[in-house]
């Protein structure tokens, strides 16, 4: 009995250093500026700011990160809703999985720039989303997408 509690106490002190420690992350992992301009993906990579993006006037702008399980699914919604219209945004440098997921489906992905923004990806979320909308914004998830309403833009609601 003695060795069963200590053998359980064990596995739940490893389950949990496992959880709580982060991995070291190199230079080159997708939170730092990689090197977009490579001739080695099929798609374009370009760094922008929300500035930008509005002075692009694009229709609709999906915000999203190729880490994250509901941006992803949310595109194959777009896909079979056939509605796949949007610029694409990402708020990682994540190019090798961005060039797999998106090769057949756009040409150009933009970057949330880190010269401009910052490497928290959190607050890369948030800010752009506050400069897009022209207002503070809280949310600091992704995906979001949105629409352009006369001459501002707006968030759509999205649904899983």
């Amino acid at each position: 009995m003695f060795f069963k509690s200590i053998f359980s106490a064990l596995i739940v002190f490893v389950a949990t250093a496992c959880i709580i420690m982060a991995p070291n992350r190199g230079s080159d992992d997708m939170y730092s500026g990689a090197d977009l301009s490579s001739e080695k993906y099929a798609i374009t990579f370009i760094e922008t700011t929300a500035e930008e993006m509005i002075h692009k006037g694009e229709a609709s702008i999906y915000l999203f990160a190729s880490w994250c399980p509901y941006s992803l699914a949310q595109l194959r919604q777009l896909d079979k809703n056939g509605s796949r219209e949007a610029v694409y945004v990402s708020s990682n440098y994540d190019c090798k999985s961005m060039d797999r997921l998106f090769r057949n489906n756009t040409d150009t992905i933009y970057i949330l720039s880190n010269k401009h923004y910052g490497s928290d990806e959190s607050k890369k979320i948030k800010q752009f989303a506050s400069e897009i909308l022209g207002e503070e914004s809280d949310l600091t998830g992704v995906p979001q997408l949105f629409f352009k309403d006369n001459n501002k833009y707006i968030r759509a609601e999205l649904k899983n």
